[in-house]
């Protein structure tokens, strides 16, 4: 599966997993995220199988850290990624 800039996603793992696989600070839950949509805002990484997503929700709203220069956003891995329903051509 092919994931460039501007395809929309949804999340449907995070690091291969449903659930952390060790105890996490709140604000390090990035599981949460599973299920929400976005936007790849970059596809063009050193490491070629990842890809930046920008998030439709503030990760405010998750409790969550934004560490990112862009606000709501992550460096995923594509295998975590599917194609949103509105993002299938």
């Amino acid at each position: 599966m092919k994931i460039r800039k501007n395809t929309p996603i949804r999340l449907k793992t995070f690091q291969g997993t449903h659930n952390p696989t060790q105890e996490i600070e709140e604000l390090d839950d990035y599981w949460k995220l599973i299920g929400q949509s976005g936007v790849v805002i970059d596809d063009n990484l050193a490491d070629k199988d990842r890809v930046l997503v920008l998030f439709d929700k503030d990760f405010e709203h998750f409790h969550l850290s934004n560490h990112k220069p862009v606000k709501n956003s992550l460096v995923i891995k594509k295998s975590d990624l599917e194609l949103d329903r509105l993002g299938i051509y």
